[in-house]
């Protein structure tokens, strides 16, 4: 019988559902337990994903005669793939062949449900979408905290600095409804989808995805 293999593993949710404290927390955990562990997120800390994040804060944008506006919708789409493969390629595969655990804080589920939604009225078309991400790794589970706009807006409000494009009570409720109908078709496909109330404090949530985790390791 083949040996099971290191997992790659994803926690996705709403801005301020806790995705990078919990994605820390659990390499710690895992660390503590003997495993190696390689870490990353999206957008990721490669160049197309640097460029990313600088859009996303308006640190960059697209010249015109007012002096600048934000990057197209379909462009920004493209833009998440193409950082989603090289991310694929330089991190995750690498730290799987090696026996790591990979830990992604955001994957291909965010463009479906972010790049859908983006000003409310106009959405990138979800195939379309789906398409450009269709070379994706699927990750062996995908922990989706599931937390109330209330809960984000709150966590959000205590964390200072720049908001980024996304980090308004309007459109993270309109996130809110949209990630659950991803959720709810990917998990439909077959896809290894759980999901974890994210309202639960710190410690508490960080147990129970502990506990998903500890299921799909090796024996």
């Amino acid at each position: 019988m083949a040996k099971k293999a290191v997992p790659f593993v994803v926690i996705e949710g709403l801005d301020g559902a806790g995705t990078t404290t919990q994605s820390v927390a659990l390499a710690e955990r895992l660390r503590r337990e003997g495993w190696e562990v390689s870490t990353s997120c999206e957008p990721s800390e490669g160049p197309i994903g640097t460029l990313i994040r600088q859009m996303l804060t308006g640190r960059v944008v697209v010249p015109d005669a007012k002096g600048g506006r934000p990057v197209g919708r379909e462009t920004l789409a493209l833009l998440f793939a193409a950082d989603r493969l090289d991310h694929i390629e330089a991190q995750v595969e690498p730290a799987l062949a090696a026996g790591c655990v990979a830990i992604s804080d955001r994957y291909y589920h965010s463009s479906l449900v972010y790049q859908g939604d983006i000003d409310g009225e106009e959405r990138v078309d979800y195939g379309w979408v789906r398409e450009l991400n269709a070379r994706a790794r699927v990750p062996d589970v995908t922990i989706f905290l599931e937390a109330s706009v209330e809960v984000c807006m709150s966590r959000l409000s205590g964390r200072g600095g720049q908001r980024e494009l996304y980090e308004t009570r309007e459109k993270l409720g309109r996130l809110e409804r949209r990630y659950d109908e991803v959720m709810t078709m990917l998990a439909a496909e077959g896809q290894p989808i759980v999901r974890l109330d994210a309202s639960l404090d710190r410690e508490a949530l960080a147990e129970a995805v502990w506990g998903v985790v500890e299921g799909v390791l090796p024996g």
